[in-house]
């Protein structure tokens, strides 16, 4: 679960903003929040904003550092960072998420000059009420490399710690934490106390962040979803579609069109579904399984058995029975929904969702029912979903706590900041809809009136209706 994600001179943010997940002590909707030590988290977030403010380039942020942790080496050159300010293209970026692994908060972060695609920090912390943990630390630009001795056994495993360290001492280009995961398998595997770094690693490969223009929208891993959960799921959005139907296929053609980085990373998350840990050899029910959406298919791999089955999902409508179509056949509305059912269809504990425009392409009471079924469904289920949205009509404290609504708004100087609603301290009770889109809490535009002559003015339909 995430706590905290902090970004710095990257895109639109300049100084340090900071996105929060921690609940405020608002007691309305406290059903669903979850417990982490002694804070609890939200597992809902809204992020609201005009066009151009930042909203995208917060998930961008959160997706730049993700492919960075997970990938291991930075892109360069790079031009990311924030441009308004010309001494930022030689300052470090910064990068921090706080999240929760096992009831315990953990700080993990970095710092890099993106334009030349060098890390200069980095940085692994247990959090704590009284007194922080420091687990490791490494600074490039001094050289000094620091990590907590009590997380290896013996004085063999600090000797051969203390060498990996040294290996990287002179490569700026790559994170410890991926480097020791996938390059120093031995050493974690042997050292229950260094299970912490792979934890924290695969933490990152699960952050499910999703773009409304992706051509690969993104894979996810469930327990077992058969066509008919799917079925009776896209019934309840008013889509027209009757029957959805699993087509087998070979493995090259579920795969024919993904990219080949991202189709490394299914391999190796379908190896991970492969393992004892998901599969139990005498049980003909265990069964295990990915959805992966690419260019406009979409695809369900069920591991039953330890055999892989790919399948291409097709959909049959009310009107036209008998006659199949594929993903890319559907409305933009439709294929955007199907990414979303992956939230609703999750059975993975304490997975993290992030979608950048929700609405997109969708009818605003479809957003809103979906926000509805989410917020019933993690009652009972400890997953997170962070949006950017449009959509004023989920701008209700009946249905949103106060503390689950954020804006991004530009200052003077051009520079991103996130500012939480419930900084208004606004009453329970208030209708905030019309507020917001009346420019109240900010986050909206502000309009000239370049095709209308000076001075004119369009009067008000409320206005016209009074006068007798």
């Amino acid at each position: 679960m995430l706590s905290r994600f902090t970004v710095g001179n990257f895109l639109s943010f300049n100084k340090p903003q900071s996105f929060s997940m921690i609940a405020s002590p608002v007691q309305k909707h406290k059903q669903r929040l979850f417990q982490a030590e002694d804070m609890k988290l939200l597992k809902f977030s809204s992020i609201y904003g005009a066009n151009a403010a930042g909203k995208s380039n917060l998930v961008k942020a959160m997706a730049f550092a993700r492919k960075i942790i997970t990938q291991g080496t930075a892109e360069s050159p790079n031009t990311s960072y924030y441009k308004l300010d010309p001494k930022a293209k030689d300052l470090p970026s910064y990068f921090e998420f706080e999240i929760c692994i096992g009831g315990k908060l953990y700080s993990y972060g970095f710092e890099m000059i993106i334009s030349e695609g060098e890390i200069t920090e980095e940085w692994l912390i247990l959090l704590g009420m009284s007194k922080n943990q420091e687990l490791f630390s490494r600074n490039t630009t001094t050289g000094q490399y620091s990590y907590d001795t009590n997380l290896l056994a013996n004085s063999e495993d600090i000797a051969h710690f203390g060498i990996y360290i040294n290996d990287l001492k002179c490569v700026t280009n790559k994170l410890f934490l991926q480097d020791i995961i996938t390059n120093k398998e031995a050493v974690y595997q042997k050292n229950e106390k260094l299970a912490i770094l792979k934890q924290v690693y695969r933490w990152f490969e699960a952050l499910d962040i999703s773009f409304p223009d992706s051509l690969v929208s993104g894979y996810s891993c469930f327990s077992s979803t058969s066509t008919n959960e799917i079925l009776q799921a896209i019934k309840t959005f008013a889509t027209g579609i009757s029957h959805v139907e699993a087509r087998k296929v070979s493995k090259e053609k579920a795969l024919e069109d993904v990219p080949a980085p991202f189709k490394k990373t299914i391999e190796k998350a379908l190896e991970e579904l492969n393992s004892e840990d998901n599969l139990a050899k005498d049980s003909p029910s265990s069964s295990a399984g990915m959805r992966i959406s690419c260019n406009g298919k979409l695809y369900l791999v069920q591991m039953n058995r330890k055999e892989p089955e790919f399948n291409e999902i097709t959909f049959e409508h009310n009107a036209l029975k008998n006659v199949s179509f594929s993903m890319d056949e559907e409305s933009d509305g439709t294929q955007r929904l199907f990414d979303m059912l992956t939230v609703l269809l999750c059975t993975k504990e304490n997975a993290v969702f992030v979608i950048d425009e929700i609405d997109r392409s969708l009818h605003p009471q479809l957003t809103v029912h979906f926000i509805k079924n989410f917020l019933e469904l993690v009652k009972k289920k400890q997953i997170q979903l962070i949006i950017t949205t449009h959509e004023s009509h989920l701008m209700d404290l009946s249905l949103l706590r106060q503390d689950e609504i954020w804006f991004v708004e530009k200052n003077r100087a051009g520079a991103s900041m996130l500012i939480p609603f419930d900084r208004f301290k606004e009453r329970f009770d208030k209708k905030i809809q019309k507020a917001y889109l009346d420019g109240r809490y900010g986050g909206v535009p502000l309009f000239d009136s370049f095709f209308f002559p000076k001075g004119f003015e369009v009067e008000d339909e409320d206005e016209q209706e009074e006068q007798p």
